[in-house]
């Protein structure tokens, strides 16, 4: 009796024991957080967010219990006990040597050794800005993976540990920490603020940034860019140079700049080109006829001027044409309403033509669909001394327009600016004046001392707009192309609105 109760608590004992195995070794979880993480791409990635971690026995003992078995009395009979053996956890080798392999403002690429018999790696990290706490993103079967959809100028810091598969098992090994960083973002908003015997411009602060680095290229660099000026702290946001000539080209980079870990992260280039000397026009406007018409003193520096307007101050602005002139007649604007405006010169520089533009200013004018102060209708001639260009509306439609010669740019025979009607029409005529007789097809005066428009057989149509009324000018009268006066005589009645200005 006494050895039949021993085999019976030796059972017992078993099945106690492998109850306390399964409590040791039973399954933990790793909760992954709802925030979003960044993408890891790497070779055979298993996971692009945070998965659940899980932590398993080495070996599993069995959970078999034998019942004794009892034989007669006369025949006693006792198994052998037997041990349960464990299979001994496989050594994980370290991760050694992470490099940072990339050098953009929102994605890291680390490579590593490779650890011997690895199954794979895990992948943690946490912006070290505003995080103490590693989060696994990944699991990668090779020895480098790359991580996107991160903050620029922002330090992380990486942790990879290898992993060992033995009997289905994931064995981990200790982490090895990389710390690094993002490269800076460029420098935003980079824009100028004087272009005269001062160069001045200015950029968006950089808050993570531990300053800024100025580069420089002139004549004198030939061209390339040198570093000129390190500003140290993120809060100065302008730079000022003094050290310049007026014509001259001199082209700028800012490069925003974070230093850690003995490395300076630096930003990609930000580029802003300027002539010395080609500042803002000083210019004025007019308005008449649903158009406004901008004019200013020619920078000698500029081979040309974009025009911009917008219907805000500080709304987006559209270009509205380009001129080498110093003048500019808009298209046709809606009455009544203000609009803003901008002049900026630019400069063909160099035998590449590289485009240079100045400062600008910007200003505002009212459109009025009257002329001198006169309402004209929807029916009227309009004439552009500075465009040479003559346009002919009829009830708010345009019939026809032309370029043409007006009188001559002198002090004296000047075509008068003003709004006028015609009061004369005549075809054919013959107009005489001090030394001249000309025949002409049509003719239409819309001033009593003898101006008006007509055809000009002795000018070629290469004459017709441009500077030709700079010296070569008429003695007052509208000189147009035939076939356009004609069209327009057949039209234009008595009465109908001339307006030159």
């Amino acid at each position: 009796m006494k050895n039949k109760f021993k085999r019976v608590f030796s059972a017992l004992l078993a099945v106690i024991t492998v109850f306390s195995a399964t409590a040791v070794f039973g399954t933990s979880t790793y909760a992954a957080e709802s925030e979003t993480l960044p993408v890891v791409s790497g070779e055979t990635v298993e996971t692009a967010t945070e998965p659940a971690e899980s932590t398993e026995p080495a070996t599993a003992p069995s959970t078999a219990v034998t019942e004794p078995t009892t034989q007669p009395a006369t025949v006693a009979t006792t198994a052998p006990a037997t041990e349960p053996t464990t299979k001994p956890a496989p050594k994980v080798g370290n991760v050694k040597n992470i490099v940072k392999t990339s050098f953009l403002t929102d994605q890291i690429t680390l490579t590593w050794d490779k650890v011997s018999g690895a199954s794979g790696y895990y992948i943690y990290y946490k912006n070290a800005d505003n995080s103490n706490t590693f989060k696994k993103i990944a699991e990668v079967k090779s020895n480098t993976c790359t991580v996107k959809k991160l903050l620029h100028t922002t330090q992380y810091h990486f942790k990879i540990s290898a992993y060992v598969v033995q009997d289905g098992v994931k064995y981990e090994g200790s982490g090895t920490v990389k710390k690094t960083a993002t490269q800076p973002g460029k420098a935003e908003n980079l824009r100028m603020k004087r272009s005269s015997s001062v160069i001045e411009f200015a950029w968006n602060r950089n808050s993570k940034a531990t300053g800024y680095k100025i580069y420089r290229a002139s004549g004198s660099t030939n061209g390339k860019y040198v570093l000129y000026k390190t500003i140290r702290g993120n809060s100065t946001t302008t730079f000022t140079d003094k050290n310049i000539e007026l014509g001259r080209a001199y082209y700028y980079c800012v490069k925003p700049f974070r230093e850690l870990y003995n490395t300076s992260y630096t930003a990609p280039s930000a580029d802003i080109k300027f002539i010395c000397g080609m500042s803002a026009p000083d210019y004025s406007m007019t308005s008449q006829l649903s158009r406004v018409s901008l004019s200013w003193n020619k920078n000698k520096y500029a081979t040309g001027y974009d025009i911009y307007y917008s219907t805000s101050k500080d709304g987006t602005f559209k270009k509205l044409g380009s001129t080498t002139n110093n003048y500019f007649n808009t298209v046709k604007l809606s009455n009544k309403k203000t609009y803003y405006f901008r002049v900026q010169p630019y400069k063909l520089n160099g035998a590449n033509k590289t485009k240079v533009v100045g400062t600008y200013a910007t200003r505002s004018k009212t459109v009025t669909k009257d002329a001198y102060g006169v309402s004209v209708g929807n029916t009227y001639i309009e004439i552009s001394l500075k465009q040479q260009h003559m346009w002919y509306y009829r009830n708010g439609e345009l019939y026809c327009h032309t370029d043409v010669v007006t009188g001559n740019d002198d002090g004296y025979h000047n075509t008068p600016k003003g709004a006028f009607s015609i009061w004369q029409r005549q075809s054919p005529t013959t107009l005489v004046g001090a030394g001249y007789a000309s025949y002409v097809n049509y003719w239409m005066a819309f001033t009593y001392n003898g101006v008006g428009i007509h055809d000009a057989s002795w000018r070629s149509n290469s004459e017709y707009g441009g500077t030709t009324y700079k010296g070569n000018g008429s003695h007052g009268c509208v000189n147009t192309p035939y076939n356009a006066v004609k069209k327009i005589y057949q039209k234009a009645g008595i009465g109908t609105r001339v307006v030159v200005y």
